[in-house]
């Protein structure tokens, strides 16, 4: 497919307010960000972009740091830290997830959740320039059928204003267990919700392991709203499934990455590998998703 020539084609998935956001991905033609969870190498994010940097790498998302998820810890020592160690390693920070909703409605956290993690996080979100805050859908009861219920959607709705109006992006995230897990039930509840700030972070391992096919049924199911992707990969083992490098397992990651980086798409992709031991694996991991991008790349300018 050719290229995207203006933001309007390439931010289709993103409130008009984040157009600015994604003006460095126009000017480097479309390339789309490979972020590193940095919780993959070492809670500790000076660690952690230490590592990143030296591999070539500039952006990074931020999951869990120190001793909790981020936007957990908002101390001023925390803060200052934070963002001294990003500004050190000149790195951008492309998402972070706090946890945020991954709890049952019913749960007592639940309230902790909207009233005080939730605006924190899209608060240092604002802070680190970061464009999207990565959430989940609330925690499926056990036996519970689709579709997801009124009150799960109004929670979600509630934050997709207030990120809405600080003029971020919220990916909703397909977890297991949750009222998310298939690729449809993320889109069914994305359109549910409809406002523009609520877009779709995709997890094609969690798909694959609910029974979904990542490539291509739920690759066209989540594109129209997919801001970000979770890079990982599995293989099935006598217990159920692994972890294994990019593209060795069966979420199709070799033409999810080439269908991508083919069609412009302007987001990011998260590297999560999961493997063991950490720091090799998710080394190995980078310089296998690297390769497939570059060879996509190529590819699209024939």
């Amino acid at each position: 497919m050719p290229m995207a020539k203006t933001k309007k084609e390439i931010c289709t998935f993103c409130s008009k307010k984040s157009y600015e956001v994604y003006d460095a991905a126009l000017e480097r033609g479309n390339k789309m960000k490979l972020a590193v969870v940095t919780d993959q190498i070492s809670r500790d994010v000076d660690t952690a972009c230490e590592q990143i940097t030296s591999w070539g790498g500039r952006d990074v998302e931020l999951r869990n740091v120190g001793v909790g998820p981020i936007g957990s810890n908002l101390s001023a020592d925390f803060l200052g830290d934070l963002v001294g160690t990003l500004e050190h390693w000149d790195v951008r920070v492309a998402g972070i997830a706090p946890q945020a909703f991954k709890v049952a409605m019913n749960d007592a956290a639940m309230r902790y959740h909207r009233r005080i993690l939730l605006p924190a996080s899209l608060h240092l979100a604002v802070l680190l320039k970061c464009p999207v805050v990565h959430i989940g859908a609330p925690l499926r009861p056990a036996g519970a059928k689709d579709p997801c219920p009124d009150e799960a959607l109004e929670v979600l709705a509630e934050a997709a204003e207030l990120a809405g109006n600080l003029g971020l992006v919220l990916g909703l995230e397909n977890e297991p267990g949750s009222w998310a897990e298939t690729s449809s039930q993320l889109a069914a509840i994305v359109r549910a919700v409809g406002h523009h700030a609520l877009q779709i972070t995709w997890d094609p391992a969690v798909s694959m392991m609910a029974g979904d096919a990542p490539f291509p049924s739920g690759l066209m199911t989540v594109r129209s709203k997919l801001c970000s992707i979770r890079v990982r990969d599995v293989g099935r083992t006598a217990n159920g499934y692994s972890g294994v490098l990019p593209g060795d397992g069966m979420c199709g990651l070799d033409f999810l990455v080439t269908s991508l980086v083919g069609e412009g798409f302007a987001g990011s992709m998260a590297l999560d590998p999961r493997l063991v031991p950490r720091l090799e694996g998710a080394r190995a991991a980078y310089e296998t998703v690297e390769k497939m991008a570059v060879a996509a790349r190529r590819a699209a300018r024939r």
